[in-house]
């Protein structure tokens, strides 16, 4: 009425569009470099646990010397047992099944500590050898996430990739947090699996409880290769996605490629 300029009229215009846009952008942005840290804080966290010292030289050494007494312990019962089945029902197959357990027991308690530190050698040497051809490191620490994308975060400025990257942070969390537990559940369990090899190996000596040490021996060499998997997955995974992202991969056709129709 005035020429007094309606301040609701500036408050509800694109200044607060704007204003709303960057806030959001920002925030997005900050959950994606924070998911990037996180991860790589994990990777670098993660090398340290990735191969236990299995060793009887090392800190488990006290819990094997129990373990094997009870290995002993366990099979001279086993056996006796299964002697006393034989001699029960009178079959050849269970004198033999016993007289071939115990042999497998001797052959496995002399070498299992042995055998358990060869695999997994084996298993970070294949490890390595994968980071090196994939990632071009040799360690986990040694990667770095964020050179997969191409996209600076000082250069977004585009609400709706700032928003898939946040999302995309999100699932960095989750991903992470993930790794970290598997590699955790992993290294005890190889503690558990070796310190109780030797026990389940004294099932070999009935044939009730034969499969105790095969199946001991599956988980064993499972938790012994994760690793090798989670390089080979995560090796194929970035590769297929910046594969996708450059207009690569088989069926997505490149950018450049793209004419319009006026062009010749």
């Amino acid at each position: 009425m005035f020429g007094i300029p309606n301040p609701f009229e500036y408050l509800a215009g694109k200044a607060v569009g704007e204003l709303a846009a960057d806030v959001w952008t920002s925030i997005m942005l900050g959950i994606w470099a924070a998911g990037l840290w996180f991860l790589r804080t994990v990777l670098g966290f993660v090398d340290a646990i990735l191969t236990p010292d299995i060793t009887a030289a090392g800190p488990a050494g006290q819990v094997y010397r129990t373990t094997f007494w009870l290995a002993l312990a366990l099979v001279l019962i086993l056996a006796m047992a299964q002697l006393g089945l034989a001699a029960w029902r009178r079959d050849g197959a269970d004198l033999a099944q016993a007289g071939i357990g115990v042999a497998q027991f001797v052959v496995i308690f002399a070498g299992w500590i042995g055998y358990c530190v060869m695999i997994l050698a084996a298993a970070q040497g294949l490890t390595r050898s994968l980071m090196r051809a994939m990632f071009g490191v040799e360690l986990f620490a040694h990667w770095e996430p964020s050179e997969v994308f191409i996209i600076a975060t000082e250069d977004v400025t585009d609400t709706l990739l700032a928003t898939v990257l946040g999302f995309m942070g999100m699932f960095l969390w989750l991903a992470a947090i993930g790794f970290l537990l598997v590699m955790l559940t992993r290294a005890g369990a190889l503690l558990v699996l070796v310190a109780t090899g030797p026990i389940a190996a004294a099932g070999l000596a009935s044939g009730f409880s034969r499969s105790w040490f095969w199946k001991s021996f599956r988980w064993f060499h499972a938790a012994a290769f994760t690793p090798v998997l989670v390089a080979l997955v995560l090796g194929l995974g970035i590769s297929l996605t910046t594969g996708i992202v450059e207009g690569e991969a088989t069926g997505w056709p490149r950018r450049s490629a793209r004419r319009s129709p006026g062009c010749s």
